[in-house]
């Protein structure tokens, strides 16, 4: 393919994502470097309310990572800003995908390559996700090749409901008979790269996710070479399921927007009835979403939709509706302790953004539906009794993307090649020169090397069906207009 006509589809894209989600415009007409984007993050009003409320909040993280981690906890490093401003988009599962991993680098270019160890980057991750999701095909990718950490038979299950398990990816290759497609040395790393695994501390873990956070934590000093380790941040991952359900617990015995929304009956009728229909949050009619929570599936790491009927949140699957939950505060506490029910996205977004007042850094979908779900609320609080809330909600804006974005690339001959997680792993990590130009890159060129996903993303969501475009380009295509210097 020609560089005209790479520019040609390019050009296609951009113009119609702009038309048909008005919000992209300014990221690809954003022309500063990648630093001083990164910088801006973390440049907004701060609101006294919310760093109040945040007290609570960074305690509950604090508790968490001294339980999962222990004798380690005091170097971690964990200091908090005044108020938070959190990577949302970020899926709870061993580094792998292009978009996932360089999220947390664009949003922390400040903290890298520094002469002195920074504060603990910490991402709130989806840990409601099953093993087999657009990000990770039941494992990870190496060399073009998907490795699985997951059976099929397991590919469906929520990451949040997972016990703890062994990683052997080695033995689940052997088991699929696809062990021949890789040389010698592709096998041996992948030997090392288990036995790393397996020789991790997972005595404090509790579960699946518990585990994942762990691998990350070791797993993210090795996406840079060695000698940019000993400065660089720890990366913390808490699933914002988790660290929701921990607030959730305190919140329930105040009086507060959350629990008018769970269990005032008008409050929550008017609440249902607005936010039907929005992407994440619930849509009956479609079997989409759920009320509030998602219940456990009795005896699998699965779950079940809930909605609303009387007092209660009943199984959509009518064969279990006797595990209905009745919407009242001790017994919503109790199944939370017990782990059979878990905060839906919208509980998430009210509790940790809305009512907390952490900034979401955002994805493609995230600053769609997240804004249309604040101006929602500023609509339903007009004239509601918490109406002093909208000062709070209208305080900061949605606004920072951070990922869409591919940064890791190598190059063959004339070729860009996307880099995975352990193809990085396995080069020894991205060089100190690599990062120094790309953090220089404007922003402008580097949301252009995920601009097929992001169109596949808003063409689906927001665009006619008869308007859709069929690009051919790649992201490697796109890496070659702007990546010049590699």
């Amino acid at each position: 393919m020609t560089i005209e006509e790479v520019i040609k589809q390019k050009s296609q894209l951009i113009s119609q994502i702009k038309e048909y989600s008005p919000l992209f415009s300014r990221f690809f007409e954003l022309d500063i470097p990648l630093s001083d984007y990164s910088k801006s993050i973390y440049e907004f009003d701060k609101n006294e309310e919310y760093i109040y409320r945040q007290k609570q909040l960074k305690k509950n993280i604090s508790n968490k990572f001294q339980e999962l981690f222990t004798d380690e906890y005091k170097q971690l490093n964990i200091k908090f800003p005044e108020q938070m401003a959190c990577n949302i988009v970020d899926h709870h599962q061993v580094l792998n995908h292009p978009l996932l991993i360089s999220s947390n680098i664009i949003a922390n270019t400040n903290k890298l390559l520094q002469l002195e160890k920074q504060p603990a980057i910490i991402d709130i991750s989806s840990g409601d996700v099953p093993p087999n999701n657009y990000f990770s095909k039941n494992g990870f990718m190496f060399q073009n090749k998907r490795i699985p950490i997951f059976t099929n038979r397991e590919k469906e299950y929520n990451s949040n409901l997972i016990p703890k398990r062994d990683f052997d990816f080695i033995v689940n290759l052997k088991k699929a008979k696809r062990l021949n497609e890789f040389n010698k040395e592709e096998i041996e790393f992948l030997s090392d790269e288990l036995k790393t695994i397996q020789d991790m501390d997972f005595s404090q873990c509790q579960n699946y996710n518990d585990q994942i956070s762990v691998i990350v934590k070791h797993q993210w000093p090795r996406l840079f070479e060695e000698k940019l380790r000993k400065n660089l941040p720890e990366l913390l991952y808490i699933t914002q399921e988790e660290i929701t359900a921990r607030c959730l617990v305190d919140l329930l015995e105040k009086d507060n927007i959350v629990t008018h929304t769970l269990l005032n009956e008008s409050f929550r009728k008017n609440v249902l009835d607005s936010f039907n229909g929005i992407v994440v949050t619930w849509n009956e009619k479609e079997s989409k979403g759920t009320h509030f929570f998602w219940r456990k599936y009795p005896g699998q790491s699965r779950s079940l939709r809930m909605y609303l009927k009387g007092n209660k949140l009943v199984p959509q699957d009518e064969r279990f509706k006797h595990l209905s939950v009745e919407l009242e505060k001790d017994t919503i506490i109790e199944l939370l302790a017990e782990g059979e029910i878990y905060p839906s996205l919208f509980i998430i977004f009210l509790i940790l953004n809305f009512y907390y007042g952490v900034k979401p850094l955002v994805g493609q979908g995230s600053i769609t539906y997240l804004n249309l779900i604040r101006d929602n609320w500023l609509k339903i609080l007009k004239n509601s009794e918490y109406k002093s809330e909208l000062v709070n909600i209208e305080s900061y804006e949605i606004d920072k993307l951070i990922t869409g974005i591919i940064i890791f690339f190598s190059r063959d001959n004339e070729r860009l090649n996307t880099l995975w997680a352990y193809d990085i792993f396995n080069r020894g990590g991205m060089k100190e020169e690599y990062l120094k130009k790309l953090f220089s890159m404007s922003f402008r060129d580097l949301i252009s090397t995920g601009l097929v996903g992001i169109y596949d993303y808003v063409k689906q969501k927001y665009i006619p069906e008869k308007k859709w475009l069929k690009p051919t380009i790649t992201s490697n295509d796109l890496a070659k207009l702007v990546f010049k210097w590699l």
